[in-house]
């Protein structure tokens, strides 16, 4: 389920957009552009980065983030305006990671590329002791921070056979549950006793085993698992959130990985 944007823009100063410059003898001249910067370059997961630049008035400009081989995300900031100065905080709601921001500006049929790294602190590892959810055969499926279209995915894939048991890992109560179709499917949220939130998506339809506002405990069933709303097969899509699920605007998810990871080997 996806309810915001992974790399939401805070804050972007443009001026409404000038005339286009020309070159000599009418010819349009292609957008210049200078001294971008991201500031601080090293950020933790969630926390804000500021990308700095000048640029041709009127030029359409953009800002992409870059892992090695893909786009992470694609931000559309417009046309510059009078100034030439523009400004633009950023929530880095990406994993842990060595990124590129590429900054990207066209006019006049030409378009000019500055690049400068951006460090994304992996976040310290979170691992409670717990069960892990999925009770049955499974592998993982695609991981924290996988292309979507328009986000990056918020959590990890467990697949598994349909029916198998999906339980709680750890002591909580039964914060929300509801159906989404074209997204999560049938879901739960579970408020843990340590103060973590864990989301259960794609469940199988009518194995909700719990009811809202209930104790927990760990190893409980919760439901099974299964292939509802945006799933194009069985398995469970597990979120763990630090501050709350969706508490504040600024609720984001951490990987789950290690956690996962920590709980099979028990």
């Amino acid at each position: 389920m996806v309810r915001t944007a992974v790399l939401a823009v805070l804050a972007v100063l443009l001026l409404p957009a000038a005339a286009k410059a020309h070159g000599s003898g009418g010819a349009p001249a292609g957008p210049a552009t200078s001294g971008f910067t991201a500031t601080p370059g090293t950020v933790a997961p969630g926390a804000r980065v500021t990308f700095a630049f000048k640029a041709t008035p009127g030029a359409r400009v953009r800002v992409d983030l870059l892992a090695p081989g893909r786009a992470v995300a694609r931000v559309r900031l417009g046309r510059v305006g009078g100034s030439g100065r523009v400004r633009v905080a950023w929530k880095a709601n990406v994993p842990g990671g060595t990124y590129t921001a590429r900054l990207v500006v066209s006019g006049a049929g030409v378009t000019r590329y500055l690049r400068v790294p951006l460090i994304v602190s992996a976040p310290a590892k979170l691992a409670t002791a717990g069960v892990f959810p999925v009770q049955g055969p499974y592998t993982f499926g695609d991981g924290f921070g996988a292309a979507r279209d328009g986000h990056v995915h918020q959590g990890q894939d467990i697949a598994a056979a349909e029916g198998t048991p999906v339980v709680s890992p750890v002591a909580g109560t039964v914060f929300w549950i509801a159906y989404q179709a074209k997204g999560a499917g049938h879901y739960v949220v579970i408020a843990g006793a340590d103060g973590r939130h864990y989301v259960f998506m794609h469940l199988q339809a009518d194995s909700v085993a719990v009811a809202k506002n209930a104790a927990v405990t760990p190893g409980q069933r919760l439901a099974s698992v299964g292939s509802t709303g945006d799933s194009t097969g069985p398995h469970l899509h597990f979120e763990i959130w630090v501050d709350g699920w969706w508490a504040t605007k600024a609720s984001t998810p951490i990987d789950p990985l290690a956690d996962l990871q920590a709980w099979a080997a028990q």
